[in-house]
């Protein structure tokens, strides 16, 4: 009971010194860096072993934009649960110069300090945006938001903070797994194409009754789930789509332009004569523009014939579908 009460008695005499630093930049040196790099595709966590008087850099990837915050999990060895409060992890802001496994001297700003637990496990959180939505709970501890970061990475140190701890600690290493924390959003990336033209006219773009004006292409962050899409215009007929919008991904969407002509698709059997307007038509199973108005077709097969009348109105496309069928019942 006494030696418990000395070391957590020394412990707090040395965080209490930790703390003071927290204003000041600090020169130090560990015995060695290990590094993991975080890809945009977010796909998998990164893993790696940190020992004691190490430190691990975190490297973030290029582009933030669904990136949150950072999830460390930490097995810690058992020999290191026994001793709660001998190492400290600490977290750097301004870290210099750029980490590398090659370097081992630094100097940053103590942005946290925590003793490990006594126990196997330990989830650290640590926020990277103002507005997150991160949460902690009795299984994990969160950090203040850690917004002054320096050459795109997260620096951590190891250290033990007591004299006489066993050998076995020292020689300890960390297992630590680093997830990303990811905000609930998406992009959709739409594409306008025509082939009538290369220069496209202007187009409204409403997304769920939220409007974004574009010419040819947007890319918009939207919440995971299920989106409308509808794209209006002047000079092209209305389109709307339905899609699906997935975490921290991008979602292409190709819209084809079709112009506010009418056209007309014509489906028969082989051998059957075709009029429109009382004249032969050849233009068969290929939509084509026609004019508006009220038009005649007329289907011959043999001395069979049906004659239909349609009226054609501006942006819409028709299909006229001659068929015979024979229909077989027994009474």
């Amino acid at each position: 009971m006494k030696k418990k009460f000395y070391v957590k008695k020394i412990n707090a005499s040395i965080l209490f010194l930790f703390v003071a630093t927290f204003l000041n930049a600090e020169t130090f040196r560990v015995s060695k860096v290990k590094t993991v790099n975080l890809t945009n595709d977010f796909t998998t966590e990164k893993s790696t072993s940190v020992g004691i008087n190490e430190a691990l850099a975190i490297f973030l990837p290029e582009d933030k934009t669904f990136l949150q915050g950072l999830e460390i999990k930490m097995d810690i060895p058992s020999a290191i649960a026994s001793w709660p409060d001998c190492v400290a992890c600490s977290i750097y802001n301004d870290i210099s110069p750029k980490p590398s496994e090659s370097k081992i001297d630094y100097s940053g700003t103590r942005f946290f300090v925590s003793t490990l637990p006594g126990r196997l496990s330990w989830i650290l959180q640590i926020p990277l945006t103002k507005n997150n939505t991160i949460k902690s709970n009795n299984y994990t501890s969160k950090t203040e938001v850690l917004s002054n970061i320096k050459n795109d990475s997260v620096f951590l140190r190891f250290q033990s903070i007591m004299k006489g701890i066993p050998s076995e600690i020292l020689k300890s290493s960390i297992n630590i797994s680093v997830k990303p924390i990811l905000i609930d959003k998406g992009y959709l990336n739409l594409s306008l194409v025509s082939n009538q033209e290369e220069n496209l006219q202007p187009c409204t773009l409403y997304v769920d009754d939220n409007l974004v004006e574009i010419t040819d292409a947007a890319k918009v962050l939207l919440d995971t789930g299920i989106h409308n899409v509808t794209l209006i215009s002047d000079f092209y007929r209305t389109e709307v789509r339905t899609v699906r919008v997935d975490q921290a991904k991008t979602t292409d969407l190709i819209i084809e332009l079709k112009s506010l002509e009418p056209t007309l698709l014509i489906l028969a059997p082989e051998g059957t004569i075709v009029f429109l307007d009382d004249e032969p038509c050849t233009t068969i199973g290929t939509e084509f523009v026609i004019s508006e108005g009220e038009h005649k077709i007329k289907f011959t097969v043999g001395d069979y014939e049906i004659l239909r009348t349609i009226n054609v109105i501006k942006g819409k496309t028709y299909k006229a579908n001659f068929s015979l069928e024979l229909d077989i019942t027994e009474e």
